[in-house]
């Protein structure tokens, strides 16, 4: 089986987990700015557009606990071959971590446009 340093991937790890991390803050935010608006217009347009946006948050909050989930799975893993094989690991780990990382960053894509999206919602109702 090939094996490769964990240096390799602790740094993707680390990288990984901030955008993880800065993008779980971005959702809050945003799930409570939805709530203002939602305070502030009770019409039935105005809250038929904040519960798809709310739908939206709810998926995408889902997409990222899967990412966290599998990042972390995959740092425990890489921990536990960095242990038994003398600081490597199995490259399938690797491969796994930059599958992660793609996957973020299709995150990401989504994230900005659900954002954009938003910010016209949040223009038309404040």
């Amino acid at each position: 089986m090939p094996y490769t340093t964990t240096l390799k991937s602790e740094n993707k790890h680390q990288e990984i987990a901030h955008l993880l991390d800065f993008y779980n803050s971005e959702l809050t935010f945003l799930e409570n700015k939805l709530s203002e608006v939602v305070k502030r217009n009770t019409g039935k347009e105005a809250l038929s557009e904040a519960e798809h946006f709310q739908n939206q948050f709810i998926v995408q909050r889902k997409t990222l606990e899967d990412l966290t989930e599998r990042l972390e799975k995959n740092k425990h893993f890489s921990y536990l071959q960095a242990t038994d094989h003398a600081g490597k690991m199995d490259n399938r780990l690797l491969t796994d971590i930059v599958t992660i990382d793609k996957d973020t960053h299709t995150f990401e894509k989504i994230i900005s446009e659900l954002r954009a999206n938003y910010k016209k919602f949040l223009i038309r109702w404040i």
